[in-house]
């Protein structure tokens, strides 16, 4: 049987069809048929076979020979190891592909970790510049602080010298409002001492005016100059005239006030004074004899009252009689102002002494200033 040759056909197909879909997707190749062919020997042909087996009784007929057995076997091992090649290249087309993938991904790596060391060492140089021009900030920071702190020390010293020099010019205020309270109190006690002697100055140069001026003799009278002196009381007949109230005014700046009559003699006095005035100065207008006097009803209409706040005394009173109808004053007329005649002047008359009138506050006339003499 040495001469006889066994053939044995395989044919090797991937089972898993959508694998090898996907292989053939992934490789671009089909799968090829492998054919093995293994020689044994001379095969016998099928006549021989059959003489053979009519012939000789083999008490083993009916059983594979073991060559055969072997060459099963060894189609086997080949099958196996041409599925082993058919995955190994397979599994090598994949593992380039994926290599080829890896190689790409690598590359772009490689660009975006050389993009990324040029940027951070980009960054780093900036950093390093901000980082020496820190460091110079910094150091002239320290250069700053230290002078700071010098001045610092220079000013604590001022501070404290300042200090007690404030100090100091406490307690000298303390001591100067101290001296000041006391020279203020003697300040006023002099402005007053000095409004005293002003007083009395102007109080001598009008009772004892200089008479001479070379040897600066005064003569002392009871009045002051221009004042008339009668029964312990001095008399001012003014030349200029103004309302009730400036008059009123004007005699209290002169030290007295509105004359207020209080007896008959006074009135005498007044009235001849006043007359002979008005003959002396050869005056004809009644506005211009007339002279105001302290008596006014302006609080009350009807109760007439002196500059002072005392009333009109019944046993000294002095109205007059008109002489167009011969009625008596106060009249209260109020034609010529519709608030009335509130204010009374004396108009002096001959051989008479009933000379009072009411008349408008508004009216212009002289005035009667009283005060007491300073010689009894």
């Amino acid at each position: 049987m040495s001469s006889d040759v066994l053939y044995s056909t395989v044919d090797f197909s991937q089972k898993n069809q959508g694998k090898r879909a996907a292989d053939k997707t992934s490789t671009g190749k089909e799968d090829d048929v492998t054919y093995a062919a293994v020689k044994f020997g001379d095969a016998p042909s099928r006549h021989q076979q059959q003489a053979a087996s009519s012939s000789t009784a083999d008490p083993t007929a009916g059983k594979a020979p073991p060559y055969r057995w072997a060459a099963l076997v060894l189609a086997g091992l080949c099958a196996v190891s041409v599925a082993a090649i058919i995955f190994l290249s397979v599994y090598i087309s994949n593992f380039q592909t994926k290599n080829l993938e890896l190689q790409s991904q690598y590359s772009e790596l490689e660009r975006n970790y050389t993009d990324t060391v040029l940027h951070m060492q980009t960054k780093y140089s900036e950093l390093e510049r901000n980082y020496t021009n820190i460091s110079a900030t910094v150091s002239n920071f320290q250069t700053k602080n230290l002078e700071l702190q010098s001045q610092y020390s220079e000013l604590k010293r001022n501070y404290t010298n300042i200090s007690a020099t404030v100090l100091h010019m406490q307690t000298k205020y303390s001591e100067l409002e101290r001296n000041y309270t006391n020279i203020s109190a003697t300040v006023f006690t002099l402005e007053k001492n000095y409004s005293n002697i002003l007083e009395k100055y102007s109080a001598l140069d009008q009772y004892c005016p200089v008479t001479d001026t070379s040897s600066k003799e005064r003569v002392c009278k009871a009045c002051p100059q221009n004042w008339e002196l009668f029964n312990g009381k001095c008399y001012y007949f003014s030349t200029d005239r103004m309302n009730w109230i400036s008059s009123r005014d004007n005699c209290t700046s002169l030290g007295g006030h509105l004359v207020i009559i209080e007896s008959n003699g006074e009135q005498r006095f007044l009235s001849d004074k006043a007359w002979n005035i008005t003959q002396k100065a050869n005056i004809s207008k009644e506005q211009d004899k007339s002279h105001w006097i302290s008596l006014t009803d302006a609080v009350t209409e009807g109760t007439w009252l002196w500059v002072d706040g005392t009333p009109l005394n019944d046993k000294a009173k002095f109205w007059a009689t008109r002489t167009n109808d011969q009625g008596k004053e106060p009249d209260n007329y109020w034609r010529e102002d519709p608030s009335g005649e509130d204010c009374a002047q004396l108009r002096p008359q001959r051989n008479s002494y009933e000379t009072w009138f009411d008349s408008s506050c508004k009216k212009q006339y002289k005035r009667i200033c009283e005060t007491k003499a300073v010689i009894g």
